[in-house]
């Protein structure tokens, strides 16, 4: 039987997939085949190159002041940040250059707004394939692949099962991060600390932005631009995964509750592992008994 795991998307929620793969690790459950949307992509990706340990080494550093370097606030044209400094880190984790080159097979799936289709990537650059897949419509900057513009794979399949299925995954575990998400906002401070570098990024006149931030303090416990976008992305995802879940149906299912976590806390790396490894504990026994029965069956 050929085991796959399905991540899906959710921003800094996905550092919970690092808990649910070492609680199923240590039990002794491995998987052949890995796909991933966003930020499932990113950590499916080090999982299947052998790296998931160093990944939370490294992300589990990362404070409130570093997300702005993190994220890389650029000229939002096409989106509010870059996301280059979180690929740099990507490649200190990933000495492989191509995704054929993985230790297990690995598929990331973003989408093509110009020919409106799901794209999958199972062979080529891994860096570029997962910057593809983590690009957040509005968030991040999206991918100009010769004819393709590529986004998130969230938008069209933000759990990835179909993908594993491709792959020759017999069972397939699922990882949804948005199932018990709610109205989950960005920590207020990150809230305030993300508005000013980026308007930082387009204005140089730094008094004229600590102006401007000044009255961003006092607007700290409101939505934000940020909040908008990414209870926008939620709320259609949510829908999404489960209509595509009942479509491509996976052997087994894990909901970590990540409701009180937005898409851009990467300061509470530790905290949301734990979520993981706790979702992953609770589902484990039921899990086993599930994977036992179609062992028996053969």
């Amino acid at each position: 039987m050929k085991m796959g795991i399905a991540l899906g998307g959710g921003g800094a929620k996905g550092f919970a997939h690092i808990g649910v793969l070492k609680v199923l690790a240590q039990a002794g459950i491995e998987f052949d085949v890995v796909s991933g949307t966003s930020i499932g992509a990113l950590v499916g990706a080090a999982y299947a190159a052998g790296g998931l340990e160093k990944l939370e080494e490294i992300w589990t550093k990362i404070t409130l002041k570093d997300i702005p370097l993190l994220l890389g606030p650029t000229w939002p044209r096409q989106g509010l940040f870059s996301g280059r400094k979180v690929l740099k880190l990507f490649n200190e984790i990933i000495e492989e250059e191509n995704i054929e080159d993985l230790k297990k097979p690995f598929v990331a799936v973003c989408v093509d707004l110009k020919n409106e289709e799901i794209v999958a990537f199972t062979k080529g650059n891994v860096y570029n394939a997962v910057r593809a897949s983590i690009a957040i419509p509005a968030v991040f900057t999206p991918v100009v692949s010769e004819d393709k513009f590529l986004v998130d794979g969230g938008v069209l399949e933000p759990v990835p099962v179909e993908a594993a299925r491709h792959l020759g995954a017999d069972f397939i575990v699922a990882v949804d991060l948005l199932a018990s998400s709610r109205f989950e906002r960005t920590d207020p401070e990150a809230q305030v600390i993300l508005e000013e570098e980026l308007l930082r990024s387009t204005i140089e006149d730094n008094s004229l932005v600590k102006k401007i931030n000044s009255i961003l303090k006092g607007r700290s416990r409101e939505p934000g631009i940020i909040d908008i976008i990414q209870r926008t992305s939620v709320v259609t995802q949510k829908s999404l995964t489960a209509y595509r879940l009942k479509e491509h149906l996976p052997e087994f299912v894990i909901r970590p509750s990540l409701s009180h976590v937005g898409i851009l806390d990467f300061h509470r790396g530790s905290s949301t592992i734990k979520i993981g490894e706790q979702a992953a504990k609770e589902a484990l026994p039921k899990l086993m008994e599930e994977i036992n029965k179609i062992q028996d069956t053969r």
